[in-house]
């Protein structure tokens, strides 16, 4: 977060591989949904930042189209003390790709559970899952990863999406246990969606993930019950597996994960369906501001229908708060597909010196 880092008086590159994409300190301040930093610097940062995106996409035979229509205003922060501490994030989105925004998260968090490991989340949060799924270096690639939003007939999985609901998270050391119950991706008029209309699921990860360590690996999965147009309900459940390693010590990063789902009744006639992917990903540093990345994914329905994509993406840190991207997309019987984003990340406080920091 923009504030955050102006609160400290650091680098972006204390928490991240290239922004958006988190090391391993930045995924265990995700993970604790801020805990992780001292709440008496964070407090003195306004905690508002203003997000605004520009895209390019062009495909032949069609031109190039350039969107300056997405604004996005975020609210992050903590209050409390270091053994009694909530933390938020709010985001909303004034215009999204040119039309209407919505809203992207709202959750708060407490974090004085078991000793300060324990962390209870309620609102539309981010769903336990590899961190890569949410926050990535890529214009699409992995931001648009096939695997956790695979549609299986009607089902359309929703194992990436910020999702209303409660989750529970246990941080201690290496130990990343984390179990959620959501249910609507809407927008605030998902708060109390509840009914039998709703997709439910169970989501859940187990992880070794240590904020020192560049290697992070882990398990995750859901079970869940996607309403069916037709009547009745589809029965799933999906198990996931994923390493990934940040890009020290002159050794290329990696990110590789491989899924399995189940779906009992997937509607429109079709019989009950196993599907699956894998997805990969190797990037490393160009100096000290640029990275190269290079990725492929690979799904199958279960129904018959399979999709193979690829990227090469190219990613350079312009100065603080402005990243520039872009990108070579190609899938299967398709032309190449080229993307850019030039991405502004403006907080909206002053820079505190490092040496001021409150001890």
């Amino acid at each position: 977060m923009p504030n955050f880092a102006q609160a400290y008086g650091i680098k972006c590159s204390e928490c991240h591989i290239q922004i958006p994409a988190l090391n391993a300190y930045g995924r265990y301040v995700q993970r604790t949904g801020y805990a992780g930093l001292n709440p008496h610097v964070v407090e003195r940062e306004s905690p508002i930042w203003v997000d605004y995106p520009v895209t390019y996409t062009q495909q032949a035979p069609s031109s190039g189209f350039w969107d300056i229509g997405s604004l996005g205003v975020h609210a992050a922060g903590a209050f409390g003390t270091p053994n009694n501490e909530w933390t938020y994030h709010v985001q909303q989105w004034i215009w999204n790709v040119s039309q209407a925004g919505r809203l992207d998260t709202a959750w708060f968090a407490y974090n004085n559970f078991f000793d300060g490991a324990g962390h209870i989340f309620a609102g539309k949060l981010e769903v336990p899952a590899p961190s890569s799924f949410s926050q990535w270096l890529d214009v699409t690639g992995l931001s648009a990863n096939l695997q956790p939003s695979i549609t299986v007939g009607e089902h359309v999985y929703e194992l990436s999406s910020n999702r209303w609901g409660y989750k529970f998270a246990y941080i201690r050391n290496a130990l990343d246990a984390e179990v959620a119950y959501v249910t609507s991706p809407s927008n605030l008029n998902g708060f109390n969606a509840y009914d039998w209309q709703q997709d439910k699921t169970l989501q859940y990860k187990l992880a070794f993930a240590d904020r020192g360590n560049p290697l992070e690996i882990g398990y995750y999965g859901a079970r869940g019950s996607w309403p069916l147009s037709e009547g009745g309900f589809d029965q799933y459940y999906s198990n996931g597996f994923y390493a990934q390693r940040d890009p020290v010590h002159y050794v290329p990063g990696f990110f590789a994960n491989y899924q399995m789902n189940h779906d009992s009744n997937p509607g429109l006639g079709a019989p009950a369906a196993g599907s699956n992917g894998i997805s990969y990903e190797l990037y490393d540093n160009i100096g000290t501001r640029a990275l190269i990345s290079v990725g492929e994914q690979l799904t199958n329905d279960g129904l018959g229908n399979h999709a193979r994509v690829g990227n090469i993406d190219l990613s350079y840190h312009v100065t603080r708060f402005i990243m520039m991207f872009a990108e070579e997309a190609m899938a299967v019987g398709q032309k190449p597909r080229w993307n850019g984003l030039i991405w502004f990340a403006l907080p909206t406080g002053p820079q505190w010196p490092p040496n001021l920091a409150p001890q």
